[in-house]
């Protein structure tokens, strides 16, 4: 690779393997807890009915193309346009934080559903009412709005610095 782009290949495969390896564990997590998750949510996946094997095929189906996109996005913006470039290093930490704070949220909501009985969404996303669908399913919709938003507030904050450190180097210049 040339040296403006010796960074890609770090970042896209960081966030890659961090998106893929956290959407397998926790598609696992869910699929031990409610075994019946990936048969109400999911089209039937080449005739396996085996919870945690359509749980690892799904997590990889899905998370291949959103850690792609996520990692080819923040490359994208962490080097292209105007101000400093920033590091592979600085955005993988930013990833690792969108991704704890995107599992906390959910699992922590997921959790309030469990305690309360009460679903956290319109009754449109949950086709059963039994406790453990209910719950796995805010799980999951919850790590797909959070992840989207703060994944989406990662890009904006490297473009605001990138933009802001541009601003304040042409001051002082």
């Amino acid at each position: 690779m040339t040296a403006p782009h010796r960074d890609f290949r770090p970042i896209l495969l960081g966030v890659l393997a961090l998106v893929t390896v956290v959407g397998v564990v926790n598609d696992e997590v869910i699929a031990t807890i409610s075994p019946k998750h990936f048969d109400v949510f999911y089209p039937p996946l080449l005739s396996i009915h085996a919870p945690w094997v359509q749980a690892l095929c799904i997590a990889l189906v899905v998370t291949g193309g959103s850690g792609f996109t996520w990692g080819s996005l923040l490359y994208w913006v962490s080097h292209y346009g105007p101000g400093p470039q920033v590091g592979p290093r600085v955005i993988l930490k930013g990833a690792v934080a969108v991704v704890v704070i995107t599992l906390a949220v959910a699992w922590g909501l997921g959790w309030r559903t469990w305690i309360t009985g009460n679903p956290l969404y319109s009754e449109f996303f949950y086709p059963s009412t039994e406790p453990r669908l209910v719950f796995s399913q805010t799980v999951q919709l919850t790590n797909e709005l959070v992840g989207l938003v703060s994944a989406g507030l990662w890009l904006a904050a490297i473009a605001l610095w990138r933009w802001w450190h541009r601003a304040e180097t042409q001051k002082s210049s």
